[in-house]
């Protein structure tokens, strides 16, 4: 079970880390409890305050954060109160992987149903029926285009539909 908990730990980081930065593990591997302000982080953490904003709002995107905001009486500015939504992390992983799913079973579908053609030069990739009507000629550079051989992809992508599968098991 170890395993388990370190693969959707990795998942959650790698999340995290692609739609709000390394300041955004560090954000939320900070284990806030209860409400905060950007501004409070910001100086907390010796950072802007425009990072940190961006950061919580990134969390706050896909579910991880959520804020409440009132208007400061003596300057009139809004003002945030964040929270972060530790108790959501296995329902967000899991819609993200089933984001990731139904995309990679989108592209297995095209590349199990069809037949392409590659440019030599690596220009461009084309459905068989387009490469006959360019008479099988690159149409940037005139190379040739010539059989690809999807199968390892394909194959790849099965793997990983299966390995998103695996995981969806154990979050469920």
């Amino acid at each position: 079970m170890e395993v388990e908990v370190n693969e959707i730990d990795e998942l959650l980081v790698e999340l995290i880390e692609r739609i709000a930065g390394e300041l955004g593990v560090v954000i939320y591997s900070l284990g806030i409890e209860g409400e905060f302000t950007d501004e409070q982080l910001s100086q907390e953490l010796g950072v802007e305050i425009n990072d940190v904003r961006r950061v919580l709002f990134a969390l706050y995107e896909i579910g991880l954060a959520t804020y409440r905001r009132t208007r400061d009486d003596e300057t009139g500015w809004m003002e945030y109160f964040w929270s972060m939504n530790y108790d959501r992390e296995k329902d967000i992983i899991k819609k993200e992987l089933e984001k990731t799913r139904e995309k990679l079973s989108a592209k297995l579908e095209l590349e199990d149903g069809s037949v392409y053609y590659i440019c030599t030069n690596g220009c461009l990739k084309v459905r068989y029926e387009d490469a006959m009507e360019l008479g099988f000629l690159c149409p940037r550079c005139s190379g040739m285009l010539e059989f690809l051989d999807s199968s390892e992809a394909i194959r790849k992508i099965r793997e990983e539909i299966d390995k998103i599968d695996e995981l969806l098991k154990m979050l469920s």
